[in-house]
């Protein structure tokens, strides 16, 4: 699952060539920022924790075993490292998300908010839901409802068992609804147009 181009870049960066690891990290960096964003809430905080993330990568890059993707490696990184700094900071951050929409091929035929088309302020207010669960609901949400990732792929990143990424994404979803009904948002579907 190593294209060719990365497995060379990985052969080199082993042996100490630090233009082809910054070329591997050039490869990921905008997926590691936007991940890294969802879950922070906050651009600055997220260029912040991306650069650490790759710090730590540079620094443990001998524990990279190339039977799993690089990709998959980096993101476990970059994520736990959000987790990490979001349990340091132990405040709720304001989210700041305005250009992000709610995109129809991230949508993988779950029963989920992702399957409503919201409006601009819908999608701030589901955001702000989403930044007030706990890390262990929004981490599998974030992946899996805004990044479109697979259980498999979110399995691989969080280290979790296939069957806990589901369980917790199911309730994750439960506490987002319980959340946006709190908040008295009411989804707009396609076509029934309300300002």
């Amino acid at each position: 699952m190593i294209s060719s181009v990365n497995s060379g870049l990985i052969k080199k960066a082993r042996r100490g060539d630090g233009r082809a690891f910054s070329m591997l990290i050039e490869n990921h960096e905008r997926f590691v920022f936007n991940v890294v964003y969802r879950i922070t809430g906050n651009a600055e905080d997220a260029r912040d924790v991306s650069q650490e993330a790759f710090i730590k990568a540079f620094k443990n890059f001998e524990s990279y075993d190339e039977s799993s993707a690089f990709s998959t490696w980096l993101y476990r990184i970059a994520v736990n490292t959000a987790i990490d700094y979001i349990r340091k900071r132990k405040k709720e951050n304001s989210i700041s998300f305005e250009d992000y929409i709610v995109d129809e091929k991230n949508q993988k035929g779950d029963s989920g908010i992702e399957e409503k088309v919201i409006s601009k302020e819908g999608v701030k207010n589901i955001i702000s839901a989403v930044n007030m669960l706990d890390d262990e609901f929004k981490t599998v949400i974030v992946l899996r409802d805004m990044e479109g990732m697979d259980y498999k792929e979110i399995s691989d990143i969080t280290g979790l068992p296939l069957g806990t990424v589901k369980s917790r994404l199911s309730r994750g979803r439960g506490k987002l609804r319980q959340m946006i009904e709190k908040f008295n948002l009411k989804p707009e579907t396609e076509g029934r147009g309300r300002a």
